[in-house]
């Protein structure tokens, strides 16, 4: 889309995104210590968070992180 190839807009969606992360973190903390039941929260902060940081990455970081990943799990072959 071309809306997200925007800078600024890239930029507002990684910060809401580490915004939402750290809201999902700090409910995760608030279940652990209090036993209150936010699962459904943190999912739902956290899915919403993922998908605005991966709107936020431009194509060539995207890219990298694919390589990575692929060379991360590519079944190693020992000659």
């Amino acid at each position: 889309m071309k809306i997200f190839q925007n800078k600024e807009v890239q930029g507002l969606c990684l910060c809401l995104a580490v915004m939402g992360i750290t809201y999902a973190l700090l409910l995760m903390l608030l279940i652990m210590f209090t036993g209150i039941k936010l699962y459904k929260t943190v999912i739902i902060v956290a899915t919403i968070s993922s998908i605005l940081f991966t709107l936020g990455l431009n194509q060539q970081v995207k890219n990298r992180l694919k390589h990575q990943f692929e060379g991360l799990f590519a079944k190693k072959s020992i000659a």
